[in-house]
């Protein structure tokens, strides 16, 4: 399904194709998105098969073209991965793929093979024994969460950066005791580069877990993107545009790095519905983000 209105093209503008990015010389902006897109185990009544929720995650990327997305609520399921993966265009995956058991692709990060080479790659558990893969123990009934990230070169500018994506899990006190955790790990990487971390918080910007992130403690401070954004509205084919509370979002878009200067041309929450009975894709609301760094 791919239905892109021409209000979003110029809503969107910003979001430019391969051809004439390829054609931009030096560094340049990039699109960067975070979407929980809701387990195909998970669905209701509510909400479409997974099947047909695939193409409108197709429509969503097409939409905005991004450069560096990070999902959440993959399965390993049908290959999930690759199902998503395919409604992408020019798209390598980097998630937890062990050789002797399951994946477990909750977190996901696909990146724009064309734009970004991939130096290095890894992953650590939200828990008290980060590198014990499949780990838990910040809630009784946690389930295993992790933070998949990726340490990529820019090819047009050379610029390195580190990318990460997480889901944390819902179950309280478990974010606020995951967000110390990202921040210890994202220290060493934000003193050398820029370094973005996206993903479903399950954390209102009035929540602890928030307020740790974006406080200047543990030798830096994360920036909110949304809080930076020189022009934010809600993108949406419904009419009217459906409202949406910035104090109630939980998915983010987390900037850091020591003596970096961030600039975020756009930001966006997708409110677009699909299929015969005008549904969302998912639970959550895609955050699409035009950014750079200097």
């Amino acid at each position: 399904m791919r239905r892109t209105a021409v209000a979003f093209a110029l809503l969107l503008s910003g979001c430019g194709s391969d051809e004439a990015l390829d054609k931009a010389p030096g560094p340049r902006p990039a699109t960067v998105m975070t979407f929980n897109v809701m387990c195909s185990i998970c669905g209701s009544s509510d909400f479409d098969p997974w099947e047909k929720r695939l193409a409108y995650f197709g429509d969503i990327f097409e939409r905005y073209d991004p450069d560096l997305v990070g999902i959440q609520e993959l399965t390993p399921i049908g290959d999930e991965v690759a199902q998503v993966q395919a409604e992408l265009s020019g798209h390598s995956a980097v998630y937890f793929a062990p050789e002797d058991a399951l994946p477990y692709p909750d977190a996901t990060i696909f990146y724009r093979t064309s734009r970004y080479e991939l130096l290095d790659s890894g992953e650590y558990w939200l828990s008290p024994t980060p590198d014990v893969a499949n780990s838990t123990g910040f809630s009784p009934p946690q389930l295993a969460r992790l933070v998949v990230w990726a340490h990529f070169e820019d090819k047009a500018g050379g610029r390195d950066l580190y990318f990460a994506t997480t889901h944390f899990d819902n179950n309280s006190p478990s974010q606020e005791k995951s967000a110390p955790l990202v921040k210890q790990r994202t220290l060493d990487w934000q003193a050398q580069y820029p370094a973005i971390v996206v993903g479903d918080f399950n954390s209102k910007p009035s929540s602890t877990a928030f307020q740790i992130l974006t406080s200047d403690s543990d030798g830096f401070a994360f920036v909110d993107s949304q809080s930076l954004a020189e022009e934010w509205s809600a993108v949406s084919n419904q009419d009217p545009t459906p409202s949406y509370d910035l104090t109630d979002r939980i998915d983010h878009i987390f900037l850091a790095g020591q003596d970096v200067s961030w600039t975020v041309k756009e930001w966006h929450p997708d409110l677009s519905v699909y299929g015969d009975k005008n549904r969302y894709p998912s639970d959550h609301f895609p955050i699409a983000a035009t950014l750079d760094f200097h």
